[in-house]
């Protein structure tokens, strides 16, 4: 009879533990499934920018009835930016959910990059999105730092392609003899964009904090830092 207890106690104590396993592994895949724009439960849900309309997690959908073909499409990419207004010689032309209400819970933006001669995007990331970079024009020199330090970088042709994992710090320079064009998709409506020396410099932190960090001890050469980043690109 002891020997059957102690059979059932340590029987139930494994599926305790096989138990807790299975709950410890759905709760790591629900996180998991959280990282990324969530499916959508219909065919599409083209959004409702208007102030009027509820806030969730992305956009309510604009009434079916109201819907047409032109919601579809987008024009925004049809016309180059202009270089010139930005302090690096480069221009991002956005197309995600607010340029472009009808990727609404579909998980998806893009980005049109015009670089004059030497143009540069500053390095930045996109907290919700994994981005693929798509050469139209041009050759650009493009990469990105991995969460050990890493510099993964290559000069990019006109067809090729390179990918900047989620969340990490990437940039792109135009290293050709001419204007360059870029074509640019991520895995989220609303990717986010920060780039690094605008939070950095930009953003209030205090400057003992700064000083330190950076290794300068001349309020002078910190203000000339922060007077000399480009601001279009906060």
């Amino acid at each position: 009879m002891t020997y059957s207890i102690r059979s059932g106690m340590g029987s139930c104590h494994a599926w305790r533990i096989i138990a807790a396993f299975v709950c410890t592994a759905l709760v790591a895949r629900a996180v998991m499934v959280q990282a990324a724009d969530p499916d959508p439960l219909q065919d599409f849900c083209v959004a409702d920018l208007s102030p009027s309309a509820p806030r969730v997690n992305g956009f309510p959908c604009k009434d079916r009835a109201n819907v047409t073909s032109k919601d579809f499409l987008f024009t925004g990419f049809r016309t180059p930016g202009n270089v010139s207004v930005t302090g690096t010689n480069a221009y991002p032309t956005f197309g995600a959910v607010l340029e472009y209400p009808a990727l609404n819970t579909l998980g998806i933006s893009h980005v049109r990059l015009d670089f004059g001669i030497g143009g540069v995007v500053p390095p930045h990331t996109h907290p919700f999105a994994s981005e693929t970079l798509f050469v139209v024009q041009g050759s650009i020199y493009t990469g990105f730092i991995s969460f050990d330090g890493v510099l993964y970088a290559e000069t990019l042709q006109k067809g090729d392609i390179y990918i900047f994992p989620k969340g990490t710090l990437h940039f792109q320079i135009n290293v050709g003899t001419g204007p360059a064009i870029s074509f640019n998709s991520l895995n989220s409506q609303s990717p986010g964009f920060l780039v690094a020396a605008n939070q950095l410099l930009l953003s209030n932190i205090p400057a003992a904090v700064l000083e330190s960090s950076l290794g300068i001890f001349n309020a002078t050469d910190l203000n000339l830092l922060e007077a000399s980043v480009p601001p279009f690109w906060g």
